[in-house]
């Protein structure tokens, strides 16, 4: 008879085991093409073999998640980690019915179960978590940028409110004026347009892109990148740790066999003579 304990260790060797993981991974991504597939116009038989496989899917990513809390010892601590809900989330969300009402609601949730493959890819998930942890350095650059916005914004309203294509007449045009000037979205045309009275309105422009399309953008790409090896560095911290108390452990556990070994022979030594 099994115990709980054997069972539990039993779904963490299955659970963690690479071929597992590579089998999720391909039905994560099977569950993504079926839900485009779905898009185009298909005969009912097809449609019908779809609506199976879903099913099905449905079913495997339900029967993956129980064997996950239940390899937990308190089956409560499987929420204590934010991807472990982030993928309980997904997972209740696919089991809302496709038929009637609820369809297209339920086809919009079941292709964001692609996104389990961030937890089961570890760089994936190290990407998002810089992402994360740098979002308050980027919140400032953010908000430095709508500074800088809202003031060429306000100067695009006064120098060129006499453009005929009304790009700046008022401040809410001017934002999405100077958004898709940020983008290189035609911007040359805008620019030209207010050269025709303003000759030296390109400077307005250029030093406009240069502080948002080169500067700042590329502190934010900056602040991420830095984010991401500090996380890097973290890890491999963590590992050569790991690898310095397993160390440690197997050198106490040979030090206690050995011991083992020499009471042993003393023993057996006593016993002859």
């Amino acid at each position: 008879m099994i115990s709980i304990a054997e069972l539990r260790e039993t779904l963490a060797l299955v659970i963690y085991n690479k071929y597992f993981e590579f089998f999720m991974m391909s039905i994560i991504i099977l569950s993504a093409m079926l839900v485009g597939i779905d898009t185009f116009e298909l005969d009912p038989f097809y449609q019908e073999i779809i609506f199976t496989l879903d099913q099905m899917i449905t079913i495997i990513f339900v029967m993956e998640i129980i064997m996950r809390i239940s390899a937990y010892e308190k089956p409560l601590a499987f929420f204590k980690d934010g991807w472990n809900i982030f993928d309980f989330i997904i997972v209740a969300a696919s089991l809302i019915p496709v038929a009637g009402n609820e369809s297209t609601v339920a086809r919009l949730l079941r292709i964001f179960r692609v996104l389990r493959l961030i937890t089961i890819l570890p760089e994936l998930k190290g990407i998002l978590n810089a992402l994360f942890k740098s979002a308050k350095s980027i919140g400032y650059v953010m908000v430095l940028m709508f500074i800088i916005f809202y003031i060429y914004a306000v100067m695009g309203t006064i120098f060129f409110e006499d453009a005929k294509s009304g790009s700046w007449k008022d401040l809410g045009v001017a934002l999405l004026t100077l958004f898709q000037i940020m983008t290189f979205e035609g911007w040359t045309d805008i620019m030209y347009e207010s050269m025709e009275t303003h000759p030296y309105s390109w400077v307005f422009y250029v030093s406009f892109i240069v502080l948002t399309a080169y500067t700042f953008l590329n502190m934010i790409i900056g602040i991420i990148i830095e984010t991401l090896n500090d996380e890097h560095k973290k890890d491999k911290l963590q590992e050569e740790q790991n690898e310095k108390e397993l160390l440690k452990e197997l050198v106490e556990q040979n030090r206690v066999l050995i011991e083992k070994v020499e009471h042993l022979k003393k023993v057996m030594y006593e016993k002859k003579n």
